[in-house]
């Protein structure tokens, strides 16, 4: 598993990430507030809102095209 911090400033971003994640063939979860959602849900990512730090997990042992798409965002 990778883990990294991730920031999204607005709804434009939650939607660039979330549709780089859905390409992925493996599970991405995102852990705010006690709680995890999945990452290629735009209405769970839109749930939990943006403007903070969120923390991305990646169920895969090697994911760098994903990194390299999203680096961006990962704080």
């Amino acid at each position: 598993m990778i883990s990294k911090n991730i920031f999204l400033t607005d709804i434009d971003e939650v939607m660039e990430f979330v549709n780089h994640v859905e390409q992925c063939s493996y599970d991405v979860d995102i852990a705010v507030d006690n709680s995890v959602i999945n990452a290629k849900s735009v209405l769970g990512m839109l749930s939990k809102g943006f403007r903070r730090m969120m923390r991305m997990d990646i169920h895969a042992d090697h994911a760098e095209e994903l990194l390299e798409k999203i680096g961006r965002f990962c704080i």
